[in-house]
């Protein structure tokens, strides 16, 4: 999977927002990054750098102190990919599954006029689906999750 570190940072970053305030850029650069896969023309070494970048500098300005914790938690540190190949085959599909139904949403709305409480609504999923996608969550929870990206993802088609 190409986007393993663009996915890995982004995990990051939610983690961030989970104690930290989200700044007004931190909705767009999560669905700029998510579409990124989609929209990028070539998925190369430098794009993606580029826009692990991006993210990384949204991480530091919503948690500045996290960057050189001396004690870190590990909230928002970048996941770890060993550990979702170590899962399940079962498991690893449906996470595959969860992450091109928020990589399609997101490039849907990657250019969308929105306002911000439209934009806080639709990227509410993208939050809970790479919270889901870094934990080891239940078959039954992932599946329910997939269900509700593919009904929103209907309704953007």
């Amino acid at each position: 999977m190409k986007e393993e570190r663009i996915i890995s940072a982004l995990i990051g970053l939610v983690g961030a927002c989970n104690n930290n305030l989200k700044t007004e850029d931190t909705d767009h650069i999560v669905i700029k990054a998510l579409a990124f896969p989609i929209l990028c023309k070539e998925l190369d070494e430098e794009s993606i750098s580029k826009i692990v970048d991006e993210i990384y500098s949204e991480k530091n300005i919503v948690a500045p102190g996290c960057a050189n914790c001396t004690a870190p938690c590990g909230n928002t540190s970048d996941y770890d990919m060993k550990r979702f190949y170590k899962a399940e085959d079962e498991i690893q599909k449906i996470k595959l599954d969860i992450l091109l139904k928020c990589e399609n949403i997101a490039a849907y709305l990657y250019d969308k006029e929105q306002s911000k409480e439209k934009l806080e609504i639709n990227c509410e999923i993208f939050y809970k689906a790479l919270s889901y996608f870094s934990f080891d969550i239940e078959k039954e929870l992932l599946l329910e999750l997939l269900k509700e990206l593919e009904s929103i993802y209907f309704s953007h088609t």
